[in-house]
């Protein structure tokens, strides 16, 4: 059997396909992005929902969350310093391919998303009635002793869309000094785990990202992710 190149609009094609097809009739209003993308939907419930499932099929694109999180917390050891934030959590990894590893946060708290290979920009909306807000802290977590935030900002109902990329990146002013893993350009934060793992892989063997998700009344955020 011959191989076959695939040439760069195959390529297009392909990912097309699995990312979703955006017009510029579907692009985040206010902002000039056409192309593909994937889309993922995280959708507050009240906060006795039960959806009745586990709620792990990849193919998924949504998230269910509390429509309010006022009862959910997230301990945190900050530099060393132990207290609890609010919300849940939605762990962000990095794989083959997007999926939903774990679609429901009401029986632990917990809710597990993977990104494809490459970068992305990234933006965030609210949508739906009647509308709240919603506070979005990216951290960095290793072995529940090494914990960073790296970003946020609030999530309301709007004509235009959030740009929501730093909360991907680590700069130098956000890691704790005593790491120094990022000079210059602020790293991809799936990068940076993985220098993490290598500078220490005893004090910090599991690194992971997630975002603290403090919902106050958005019944839909959406969010985009397009290829760079």
């Amino acid at each position: 059997m011959k191989n076959k190149l695939l040439t760069l609009g195959t390529i297009a094609v392909l990912l097309c396909t699995v990312f979703m097809v955006s017009t510029a009739s579907a692009s985040p209003k206010g902002i000039d992005l056409e192309g593909c993308h994937y889309n993922l939907n995280i959708i507050g419930k009240k906060v006795d929902w039960n959806g009745g499932g586990s709620y792990d099929n990849p193919d998924r694109h949504t998230i269910f969350v509390p429509e309010d999180t006022a009862g959910f917390s997230i301990p945190v050891y900050d530099e060393g310093v132990y207290t609890e934030v609010p919300g849940v959590q939605i762990r962000m990894s990095q794989g083959e391919e997007f999926a939903v590893l774990d679609g429901n946060a009401f029986d632990d708290g917990v809710a597990s998303f993977q990104l494809a290979p490459g970068k992305y920009k990234v933006y965030i909306t609210a949508k739906g009635k009647p509308g709240g807000s919603t506070d979005v802290t990216g951290w960095v977590k290793c072995n529940e002793t090494y914990y960073f935030d790296i970003g946020s900002l609030t999530v309301s109902k709007k004509p235009v869309w959030d740009d929501a990329t730093d909360l991907f990146y680590v700069n130098a002013n956000e890691e704790p000094g005593a790491i120094d893993l990022v000079s210059g350009e602020p790293m991809w934060v799936f990068d940076y785990l993985e220098a993490l793992y290598n500078y220490d892989a005893i004090l910090y063997p599991d690194p992971l990202y997630l975002w603290q998700y403090d919902n106050n009344g958005n019944k839909l955020v959406q969010v985009r992710f397009y290829p760079v």
